[in-house]
């Protein structure tokens, strides 16, 4: 086993390549941007925000015109999400603009999310039709919707850096392409073991293929503990990595352990596991 989420064996199970009637894919588009593909079904996760801080990776101009335009790989989009509102995650005007473009795509997010998006853009604007709001706090039940063939369930975790996010509603949202595969994207979680064992029976009901946690939770034994007891997912890539990992990712990935997404335009085969 070379790392505890790098390496081909794992918990006595042999990975293969997908081997149904579709292949899973993970596609990085910057910072935490993620867009997920199972045949037609595809979710988009934290792609429209315009600020990197001078610390973060923006999503590339052509790929976000592609985006708005819906050329390959970006058409079919069923579902937006957002982890919350801060502008290396959500920005209205990007937000706003794609919607408009691509009038069959719903987006899910905090009330905080919706309410700058619905300011934005006017209430009577009829891109608001097709938003979702989740008023969450941490230590809520979980809510779930349903888009089609894609099943979708949110909890609120906190946000990383304390009291000083503390009002901040950040959503870790799980969604399963019909019947696989699963994914769960953190957002800014923070690594407070505490608030995802109280979660615990949410996790097993429904156990992620692939996660995308923040990447600082590689650099921490609580943010370890989470993923190896609590989420239990298959496959996972750390996201929010920052810039100056940009074209060095095998030296991070080795630092930090387990596999990171750290140049726009990777991507990873979502496996399929078979064990005894």
């Amino acid at each position: 086993m070379k790392n505890k989420y790098g390496a081909v064996l794992f918990s006595g199970c042999l990975w293969l390549a997908a081997a149904l009637a579709h292949d899973s894919e993970a596609l990085y588009l910057g910072n935490e941007g993620v867009l997920v593909s199972h045949g037609d079904d595809k979710v988009l996760f934290d792609a429209f925000y315009s600020e990197g801080h001078g610390l973060y990776v923006l999503v590339p101009a052509n790929v976000r015109e592609d985006l708005i335009a819906g050329r390959p790989p970006y058409n079919g989009i069923d579902a937006v999400f957002v982890s919350h509102v801060h502008g290396d995650h959500f920005s209205p005007g990007p937000t706003l603009d794609y919607l408009r473009a691509q009038p069959a795509v719903r987006l899910f997010a905090s009330r905080q999310v919706i309410e700058a998006l619905t300011e934005f853009a006017g209430a009577d604007d009829p891109v608001t039709s097709r938003l979702t709001a989740f008023d969450l706090q941490p230590g809520d039940p979980p809510q779930s919707a349903t888009i089609g063939e894609i099943d979708i369930d949110v909890v609120a975790i906190p946000h990383s850096g304390g009291s000083r996010h503390a009002h901040i509603r950040n959503l870790a949202f799980r969604a399963t392409l019909g019947e696989w595969p699963t994914v769960l994207h953190l957002g800014d979680a923070e690594t407070d073991e505490a608030q995802f064992a109280g979660l615990q029976a949410h996790w097993a009901e429904r156990r992620a293929d692939v996660a995308f946690p923040p990447y600082w939770f590689f650099g921490r034994d609580s943010g370890w503990q989470i993923l190896e007891n609590h989420l239990k997912a298959d496959q996972v890539i750390g996201i929010h990595v920052p810039a100056e990992a940009a074209g060095h990712g095998e030296a991070w990935r080795e630092q930090a352990g387990g596999d990171l997404f750290t140049d726009p335009g990777e991507a990873r085969r979502i496996a399929e596991k078979e064990c005894p």
